[in-house]
């Protein structure tokens, strides 16, 4: 039997990937039979028990580094980031509150941000800004499954019937991580692809034909960030995203947001960590004249924990700033 090598015995973060992949299970409730939906029940929960040991494991080495971890990402962060009249759209129930967070602490959370994922992983709440409509509208509904394939994620934005309301917003970030250059990563690579896992963990991965690739480069760590499907693992194996999971690590080093291009028009974007504002500088704030006095129209080290309370509570303290 030939010898693993290092580098297949090495891994990130889980994911169903290769060419052995688990038999999908299609209108099972109409076709299959009492078995099926009990070995089903079985197959799902082994899956995401290994997921979450994979998660673990990694998990723990990260912590193990956590302050070089965090001095490599800020030595790459962008300082006083400025932005005027970007874009926010939320829904139209946060209407009155639109620079509320709490919509991202749901499931499955944010690209960049953890939500209602696992009681074992901590969440917290993102901001999430576009530098115009179109890619903010397309980044909030452009995303959703369409039935009819030929609609362009912007159509599938200016079709989706769902009430938004969009917001002009102004402001500025004391420390930004810019992941429009796979280059700004580099370092924080080279902390983590040294990271392995263990031989029992390796051998579930081969009985479920679950493939991952080594993460040796910027632009590796870069597509992982990206991809589309990025709410896979919090929504079916109920562990944080890589993209998620690395919001976590800049979040927890600071920094008060990250800057990436959108996946749908390329254009700029901002996650936004508002427990980050805390003994900052930084701000961010409505352009506009507001429908309501009590409006928040401003968030800042001062009131950052405004962005977690409901539109109700908001009000409920009008007369304070």
């Amino acid at each position: 039997m030939a010898k693993t090598s290092r580098r297949q015995r090495r891994l990130t973060n889980p994911g169903l990937r290769g060419s052995k992949k688990l038999k999908p299970i299609d209108d099972l409730l109409e076709r299959g039979t009492l078995e099926d939906l009990r070995k089903a029940k079985y197959r799902t929960g082994l899956l995401r028990r290994f997921h979450w040991d994979f998660y673990s494991e990694l998990a723990r080495q990260r912590e193990e580094i956590k302050t070089q971890i965090h001095a490599a990402l800020n030595e790459a962060a962008v300082s006083n980031f400025e932005f005027q009249h970007w874009q926010r759209a939320v829904k139209y129930k946060y209407g009155l509150h639109p620079l509320s967070a709490v919509g991202s602490l749901g499931m499955p959370g944010g690209r960049f941000n953890i939500g209602d994922v696992n009681s074992n992983v901590p969440s917290f709440p993102a901001l999430y800004i576009a530098i115009d409509k179109d890619t903010a509208l397309q980044e909030t509904l452009g995303q959703s499954k369409s039935q009819d394939t030929r609609l362009s994620p912007q159509e599938v934005a200016l079709t989706n019937p769902e009430s938004e309301t969009i917001v002009s917003v102004t402001g500025s970030l004391g420390r930004v991580f810019d992941l429009r250059s796979a280059n700004n990563l580099r370092k924080f690579v080279n902390l983590i692809k040294g990271f392995t896992i263990s031989a029992q963990l390796r051998n579930q991965g081969v009985r479920f034909g679950a493939k991952t690739d080594l993460v040796l480069k910027p632009s590796q760590l870069m597509k992982s960030l990206m991809v589309d499907d990025w709410c896979l693992h919090p929504m079916v194996y109920d562990v944080p995203a890589n993209s998620q999971i690395f919001g976590q690590m800049v979040s927890g080093a600071g920094i008060e947001g990250i800057i990436y291009p959108s996946k749908l028009t390329k254009k700029p974007c901002l996650a936004i960590f508002p427990r980050n504002f805390e003994n900052s500088s930084s701000f961010i704030k409505l352009d506009h004249e507001t429908p309501d006095s009590r409006v928040r129209t401003r968030i800042d080290a001062k009131n950052w924990r405004l962005c977690e309370m409901s539109t109700e509570d908001v009000f409920a303290l009008t007369g304070l700033h």
